[in-house]
């Protein structure tokens, strides 16, 4: 093409043994990307800490939940300390979009996601409390090569993240 440089000019990309990522020069972004699916009528917060206990993920980041429910619980918060109001959402829904983390209190798998869930109704976004899988979910969780921690804050009453 007129305009593109020699293809022999182009940056080379360096790609990792196994799953790692990086970007052009850098070091990997995460120990391992790990993708899965968790099928129709299984809880997806459980199904995801099943998955990350086989699979000894302790520490991760949620880069991005797609896929649909038949229910979901998002949890909003309303006042501190730590007090969450819970809403119910019938579906069917689709999940437009989530993210979140994975880390460790007191040596328990910890979740943390926040999830953007859309119906002919509306659209709902909040932290993911409970949801049932309609037809498919597809998780992708990024693992980390050190732990994130999360302890009781004393302010929030959360279970926040150790920085």
């Amino acid at each position: 093409m007129p305009g593109m440089a020699p293809e022999e000019n182009w940056p080379k990309q360096r790609y990792f043994k196994g799953s790692r990522i990086a970007l052009p020069g850098c070091v990997p972004l995460f120990k391992k990307v790990h993708v899965f699916r968790v099928k129709p009528d299984h809880e997806l917060p459980d199904a995801i800490v099943d998955y990350c206990r086989q699979n000894n993920i302790t520490s991760g980041v949620v880069l991005g939940i797609i896929g649909s429910l038949k229910n979901a619980r998002l949890n909003y918060l309303v006042k501190l300390p730590g007090k969450y109001v819970p809403v119910d959402y019938s579906g069917p829904l689709e999940i437009v979009s989530a993210q979140g983390s994975v880390a460790l209190k007191d040596d328990e798998i910890v979740l943390h996601i926040h999830i953007q869930l859309s119906s002919q109704e509306g659209c709902y976004g909040g932290h993911l409390a409970a949801a049932t899988v309609f037809s498919t979910a597809e998780v992708v969780i990024g693992e980390l090569d050190y732990q994130l921690q999360r302890y009781t804050d004393d302010y929030t009453g959360l279970n926040e993240l150790m920085t």
